[in-house]
């Protein structure tokens, strides 16, 4: 028997003639879209593994690997659940390893301040060429806060927009100032711009994201909203941004893009 608290939610992916299916449950109860962040990130894997299979028949390999840290220094867009999650992951974290994270944020943040940029990439939901954005914040050097031995430290818990970028192109090109070609690794869908639509639209209409270095500081400043949709209202709302922007825009803020 079904339980009445509870929606099953099937999903089917299909991409280069190969498929995948994902069932999951949630709860029928309100709920805010960061307890729907771990189906997101299971379907984000899926989507990613089919789109590692398509590179693998075209002969081609994913040249990311652990220790290699490229792309970590890139503009790196979280949505606002997002942010509500990584602060709730912090505050699991011992005390001291606390202290040395939260001072990789403060110096990152007073970089951007220094660079004279901190107040633009605050409002960098605003912005209007996100591509320049990106490079800008790509030549500063800053390292992710959670980087670490060149490796990502919350890596099962890392951002969606991290889980789908991947490339076949050594990594010596995606550590240069945009001057080689990165060959980006096309999927199927994208869903940080559709997760992140459930925070409701930017003043611009599209959607609200930060960058992932001031993502604490608006989390904290910001309490989480309380509850008003249920988990498959949430979820609906979510397939269909999901079926209806494959590439949307929030996604192409990274510095290196093709």
């Amino acid at each position: 028997m079904t339980d009445p608290e509870f929606f099953d939610m099937p999903i089917a992916i299909e991409w280069h003639g190969r498929s995948a299916s994902i069932e999951a449950s949630l709860a029928t109860r309100p709920l805010n879209p960061r307890f729907l962040l771990p189906i997101v990130q299971h379907i984000a894997n899926t989507v990613t593994s089919l789109a590692e299979a398509a590179v693998k028949d075209d002969g081609k390999s994913i040249t990311c690997r652990a220790g290699c840290g490229a792309c970590c220094r890139q503009l790196v867009p979280v949505s606002r659940s997002e942010a509500h999650n990584l602060r709730e992951g912090m505050a699991e974290l011992s005390e001291e390893r606390r202290a040395t994270v939260e001072a990789r944020f403060a110096d990152g943040k007073r970089r951007l301040a220094e660079a004279g940029l901190l107040e633009k990439y605050e409002r960098a939901d605003e912005a209007t060429d996100r591509l320049a954005l990106g490079r800008e914040y790509f030549r500063l050097g800053i390292a992710c806060p959670f980087l670490e031995d060149e490796s990502c430290s919350i890596h099962a818990d890392r951002p969606l927009a991290c889980r789908e970028y991947l490339v076949t192109t050594p990594a010596e090109q995606c550590r240069s100032e945009f001057e080689g070609e990165i060959s980006r690794v096309s999927l199927p869908t994208r869903t940080m711009p559709a997760y992140a639509s459930l925070d409701g639209p930017a003043p611009n209409g599209d959607i609200h994201w930060l960058p992932l270095l001031l993502a604490l500081d608006w989390a904290n400043a910001n309490p989480e909203p309380e509850a008003s949709e249920s988990g498959p209202v949430l979820y609906d709302r979510f397939v269909k941004a999901l079926q209806g922007e494959p590439a949307a825009s929030a996604a192409g803020v990274s510095g290196n893009e093709p």
